[in-house]
C-alpha cells in the first residue's frame, strides 16, 4: 500500500491530471446521489492495468419492494454514478409513503469516503419480512485498491430499514474476503449476484444467495448462501447451496473438468404454506440458478477462452429445493430450461454464415445479462413462473422472451412459450430483459424491453422501449393463448416515448442502459415496474481525472446525465389493466 501511493503520488505533476487538492463535482442529475464528489474517492477507484470511467449521474440495475401490509410505503434502490468496469460510486435509495406519488431520498453508509465501509457497491435487491415491519437490502461490495483498515475487501452485505427506507442499518458482512480489483494475484474468494428473499410464510426469516468464485480467476461457481431465524439480528454461517459439478458429472453433461461449471445469478422462491397435500402449497425452498457449462466434448482451453458466438459453452436453467427453510438443500437440480446456447444483444442483429449460423454482432453490444432469467411465485396457488431471454423463437435466433411454468410445486415444467410481444413484422424485432411477477388473483406481468420503434435496423441512435405484457391465468395447464395455462390479456407500453439504447454508461460488457436487470413486483393485484431510462444529449466528453503510467491506469469523470430509474404503477380491474403513474426517481 505505501508503495501503491509513493507511485501515485510522485506521477502528480507531470502524469497525473487532477482538478485540485478537493475538486467539486457538480450533480447535473436531479437523482444523482451526492452532490459532490472528493478527490480521494475518485482516486479509490483506480484499478491497475485498466481504464476506468465513473459515470456520475447515471443510474443502473434497480430493484423495488412493496410493503406487504401496506402499498403506501415502496421502497426502491439502484446503482448510482456506474463505473465502467464494476459496480457504482454508491447506492441510490428512495422511499415513497403515498404509494409512490413522492418519494424521498435516503442514505445507506457504503460509500467509504462518505463514512461508509467499502469503496464500491452493486448487485442491489430488496425484500420485505413478511409482516411489512422491516425491509432487507442486499448488496455486493468492493474495493478497487486495498484499503488498508480492513480484511473485508470483496464480499456480500445486508442493511435492515425498519421505518420503510427511511433510515438503514450499518451494512453487515455476510461473507468476505481480501479481494480487490488491482491485486495482481487474484487468488481470493468473488462474489457475485447478489438477491435476497424474505420468507412470506414467516415474519423472522430470510436468505440471501450469491455465486462464489474461489479464487476469482475460477471459471468454477458455488452458489452459497446465508439466513436469518430472527429478523436479521443473526445470519447462520454461510452454507453450500448446490455445486453444479457433481450433479453434471451424475447426469453425464460435464466435460470432467470442476473448473468448467457454475451455477450464478442465484434466487431464491418460496412456495406458500397452506394446510394442503399438494406440494406447491408446501412452503419449500427453491433456489432458482443458471449453470453455465462446457459442451461434454470441449477442452478446459476451449471452454475457458470461448467468446460470442459461443461454441463451447451451454446454458439450461434448474432448481435445487430446501424443505427445512433453507437449513439444508437436496443436491440434486431440476432442470428447468434444458440447455441452450444464448446469443448477446447487438443494437442491429447478428451476421450469418451461409447456413444460418451466427458469426458475430452487427451495432452497438449492449450489456444485459442473457444469462439472467426471472423467477416468481403465485402467493396464492403456488403456480411458478420462470421468464428467460432466448433465441429459440425465430430462424434468425433474435432474441425473445420464453416462458416456463410449473402447477406442482416445481416437480415438473411446462413446455416454453414465447410471452414477448414485439411484432414479427418489427425492423428490429429483438426482445429482451424479462423480469415476471404474478398476483394473486393469477395475473402474470412480464416487464421487458425491446426494439420495436427503431426504424432504422443497426443505427448509432437505436430507439428502444419497456413494455408490460400481462397475462392471465387458466384452469387448464395446457390452455390459453400461450399453451402453457396463460392467456394474453393487454400489452402497455410504460416508456412514454423512446429513448437511446446507445446512451446509458459504457462497461467492460456493453452499454449499459438496461444493465443486468430490471425489476417488477406485486401488491394485490397491482403491479410495480421499475426501470432504467436514458436521455438525449448531446454529452460532454469523460475528462481525464488521472493518469498513472506506472501501473497502466487511467481514471476517466463523465458527468452527463445518461440515465435514471422511473417507477410505473400498473393497476389491474377484472377485465383491464391501466398504467396509473410513471415517475422519475429523484
Amino acid at each position: 500500500m505505501t508503495s501503491f501511493n509513493a507511485v501515485k503520488n510522485s506521477s502528480s505533476m507531470l502524469s497525473r491530471i487532477a482538478f485540485a487538492a478537493v475538486i467539486i463535482v457538480q450533480a447535473i442529475s436531479t437523482c444523482a446521489f451526492a452532490d459532490t464528489i472528493s478527490h480521494e474517492c475518485l482516486d479509490r477507484q483506480e484499478v491497475f492495468g485498466r481504464t476506468t470511467t465513473i459515470f456520475h449521474g447515471s443510474a443502473v440495475e434497480p430493484t423495488i419492494a412493496v410493503n406487504p401490509k401496506s402499498k403506501k410505503h415502496i421502497v426502491a434502490a439502484w446503482q448510482q454514478d456506474r463505473i465502467s468496469n464494476g459496480a457504482a460510486l454508491d447506492a441510490g435509495i428512495s422511499y415513497s409513503n403515498d404509494g409512490g406519488k413522492s418519494w424521498h431520498k435516503s442514505e445507506v453508509p457504503f460509500q467509504i469516503c462518505k463514512g461508509g465501509i467499502i469503496q464500491r457497491s452493486g448487485d442491489f435487491w430488496l425484500s420485505y419480512a413478511a409482516d411489512g415491519s422491516k425491509v432487507f437490502l442486499c448488496a455486493a461490495v468492493l474495493n478497487a485498491t486495498q484499503e488498508p483498515n480492513t480484511q473485508n475487501q470483496f464480499g456480500v452485505v445486508i442493511t435492515i430499514s425498519e421505518d420503510n427506507g427511511r433510515s438503514w442499518s450499518e451494512p453487515r458482512y455476510l461473507v468476505s474476503s481480501m479481494e480487490y480489483l488491482s491485486d495482481p494475484t487474484k487468488q481470493f474468494a468473488n462474489t457475485d449476484k447478489t438477491s435476497v428473499t424474505a420468507d412470506p410464510n414467516d415474519d423472522d426469516r430470510a436468505i440471501a444467495v450469491w455465486a462464489t468464485f474461489n479464487p476469482s480467476t475460477s471459471f468454477h461457481g458455488n452458489a452459497q448462501g446465508s439466513f436469518t431465524e430472527d429478523g436479521g439480528k443473526n445470519w447462520s454461517a454461510v452454507q453450500l447451496v448446490y455445486d453444479p459439478f457433481p450433479d453434471l458429472t451424475q447426469q453425464g453433461l460435464s466435460n470432467g473438468l470442476q473448473n468448467d461449471n457454475q451455477a450464478s445469478n442465484n434466487v431464491v422462491v418460496i412456495l406458500p404454506k397452506k394446510k394442503s397435500k399438494k406440494p406447491r402449497l408446501s412452503g419449500d425452498w427453491l433456489n432458482f440458478a443458471v449453470r453455465v457449462y462446457a459442451k461434454p466434448t470441449a477442452t478446459d482451453a476451449q471452454y475457458t477462452s470461448d467468446s460470442f458466438p459461443f461454441q463451447f459453452t451451454l446454458t439450461d436453467i434448474v432448481a435445487v429445493r430446501s424443505k427445512d427453510k433453507g437449513e439444508t438443500w437436496q443436491p440434486d437440480a431440476k432442470v428447468v430450461v434444458p440447455a441452450f446456447i444464448n446469443n448477446l444483444i447487438f443494437t442491429g442483429g447478428y451476421t450469418y454464415d451461409s447456413q444460418g449460423n451466427i458469426t458475430g454482432g452487427v451495432g452497438t453490444l449492449m450489456r444485459d445479462d442473457q444469462t439472467l432469467p426471472s423467477y416468481n411465485v403465485n402467493p396464492e396457488n403456488g403456480f411458478l413462473y420462470v421468464a428467460y431471454q432466448s433465441s429459440e423463437f425465430s430462424s434468425d435466433q433474435l432474441q425473445q422472451i420464453g416462458m416456463v411454468t410449473s402447477r406442482d410445486g416445481g416437480h415438473t415444467w411446462s413446455k416454453s412459450a414465447q410471452v414477448s410481444r414485439t411484432p414479427s413484422s418489427a425492423a428490429n424485432r429483438q426482445a429482451f430483459e424479462p423480469f415476471v411477477a404474478v398476483t394473486k388473483k393469477g395475473r402474470v406481468g412480464v416487464l421487458y424491453f425491446d426494439f420495436r420503434n427503431d426504424d432504422q435496423f443497426g443505427s448509432s441512435n437505436t430507439k428502444m422501449d419497456a413494455w408490460l405484457a400481462i397475462y392471465q391465468e387458466v384452469k387448464n395447464p395446457k390452455g390459453g393463448s400461450t399453451g402453457i395455462g396463460l392467456d394474453f390479456v393487454k400489452e402497455i407500453r410504460l416508456s412514454e416515448e423512446s429513448y437511446i439504447a446507445q446512451n446509458g454508461p459504457t462497461t467492460t460488457q456493453g452499454v449499459m442502459t438496461d444493465g443486468d436487470y430490471q425489476f417488477l413486483t406485486t401488491h394485490g393485484n397491482d403491479f410495480y415496474a421499475i426501470y432504467t431510462k436514458s436521455f438525449n444529449g448531446p454529452f460532454t466528453p469523460p475528462t481525464l481525472f488521472f493518469s498513472d503510467p506506472a501501473h497502466a491506469a487511467t481514471v476517466f469523470l463523465d458527468d452527463n446525465l445518461r440515465t435514471a430509474p422511473f417507477v410505473s404503477i400498473v393497476k389491474n380491474k377484472k377485465k383491464d389493466a391501466i398504467l396509473v403513474s410513471t415517475k422519475m426517481l429523484e
